[in-house]
């Protein structure tokens, strides 16, 4: 017997236990139609489930078989709940084919809010409204609309991915409370940021986090789900919460450092209203390009950059490491830009690069 025929076997009408108080007492509905004053038409209505138990209905019914109209009253409710519910099932078994474009499996290993293990199809629909807060995965979010065209150029490329993994970075900022959000603030604090990034990034998470959470944006570092091919995320949840989410696509930590003040940038920047979804492939645009020109300069200036190598042809260890120090950045932030640059080549000094 399939799920839905065993609920509808349990789904029972206020109206049977009207006919066996009539069979009971010896009457006729039309003789419960003149004890009531009720229609006879509408009493036949009730018995057969057409029309509701309204509370009027049960106080006549309290007198008529001495039950307390309260149990009428419940009995309607719980068989109009039930008929919903008879709808609902309906309804999860016909999202059953939204599973195969969620990566369900790699989000229970992950042990993520609501997506708890199981193999059964009806119970993952179950929980994944849970998990997105819907009465329907075939509902629209705010978040969802916001993001609906914005994908990766990838083959492979899922935007269900990336929506279940932004809104498990939306459910971790909804957990903590901060200050409303401030440019100002946020501007005054990059600063100390930088002063963090002679560290690796992951070292330097929860004092990075604190930071950023004193100007009201929350910082959620999450291993990338598969087939999103997102470095990053930022955007504002609502006028006093911004979000910063980071993964780690590339596995590097220079990597993790430059998304972080890319999208520091369009928080500071851009428009208030968009989610800026920055893919391992950048898109060409004048934002992401303003992006990326804030974060290259904030860890290493053009200006200091340039200088460096016009005055070296040839690099060594030695002459990384200096400059690093003395610039206060990790060697590894130094190689990924003159690797990116061409300077040197992928292979060199990849060792000073600190993986995740």
């Amino acid at each position: 017997m399939s799920r839905l025929n065993k609920i509808e076997e349990y789904v029972i009408a206020p109206g049977e236990t009207i006919l066996e108080l009539l069979e009971i007492n010896g009457m006729t509905q039309l003789d419960l139609a003149d004890k009531t004053g009720i229609h006879k038409k509408t009493i036949n209505e009730i018995i057969k489930g057409k029309a509701p138990i309204t509370t009027a209905t049960a106080l006549k019914l309290e007198y008529v078989f001495h039950i307390p109209a309260s149990f009428w009253t419940h009995l309607e409710s719980n068989y109009r709940e039930s008929l919903e519910r008879v709808k609902d099932v309906q309804s999860i078994i016909d999202e059953e084919k939204y599973l195969e474009e969620i990566p369900y499996s790699e989000m229970t290993k992950r042990h993520w809010d609501w997506i708890e293990k199981t193999n059964d199809p009806f119970e993952k629909v179950i929980n994944l409204r849970k998990f997105f807060s819907v009465a329907s995965l075939k509902f629209d979010t705010e978040l969802k609309k916001k993001i609906a065209f914005r994908k990766s150029d990838h083959p492979h490329f899922s935007f269900a991915s990336l929506y279940c993994w932004l809104r498990y970075g939306e459910i971790q900022a909804n957990k903590e409370d901060c200050p409303a959000f401030q440019i100002e603030q946020l501007k005054k604090n990059v600063v100390k940021i930088r002063e963090l990034a002679e560290k690796p990034f992951l070292k330097q998470y929860e004092k990075i986090k604190q930071l950023l959470k004193e100007c009201g944006v929350i910082l959620v570092f999450e291993p990338h789900l598969p087939h999103t091919y997102v470095n990053g995320v930022s955007y504002k949840m609502s006028p006093d919460k911004a979000i910063i989410m980071i993964s780690d696509r590339g596995k590097k930590d220079d990597i993790l450092w430059f998304t972080l003040f890319h999208e520091i940038a369009h928080l500071l920047k851009h428009s208030k209203k968009e989610v800026f979804v920055d893919f391992e492939q950048m898109q060409n645009n004048e934002i992401e390009q303003e992006a990326d020109e804030y974060a290259r300069n904030i860890l290493i200036s053009d200006e200091i950059y340039q200088k460096f190598i016009k005055e070296h042809h040839i690099y060594n260890h030695k002459i990384i490491m200096d400059f690093s120090k003395e610039n206060n950045i990790s060697p590894g932030i130094l190689v990924g830009r003159l690797q990116k640059d061409g300077i040197i080549g992928w292979n060199e000094f990849s060792n000073l690069i600190t993986r995740i």
